[in-house]
């Protein structure tokens, strides 16, 4: 809430070993790879279980809010007991993100 713990970006790239990592010993960002550089149901799923297995380690709880994009798996909430996951409705995110207004 006071914005002190900040986690890991999640970055997508095309290729699995990008050359730019190349003998990179550690990295700042959870990377994840997939051909278009999207988004994917299998990425976002791997991802909020890394976050939860983060936040039963540190013995937090959190509430992610994530917007109606078909790669967020509605039925992820079952599985988690340190992170609830909230869906924001339709149609709603330019109207939440100042920069996506026109």
């Amino acid at each position: 809430m006071t914005g002190h713990q900040k986690l890991k970006l999640l970055v997508i790239g095309r290729s699995k070993t990008p050359r730019c990592l190349k003998g990179a010993k550690s990295l700042e960002v959870n990377y994840d790879f997939n051909k278009k550089t999207w988004i994917t149901s299998e990425i976002s799923e791997n991802w909020i279980q890394k976050l939860e297995k983060h936040m039963v380690k540190k013995r937090h709880k959190c509430a992610l809010l994530l917007d109606n994009s078909p790669a967020h798996l509605k039925e992820i909430n079952q599985k988690l007991k340190n992170v609830t996951v909230f869906y924001l409705p339709p149609n709603t995110i330019s109207k939440l993100r100042p920069m996506d207004q026109e």
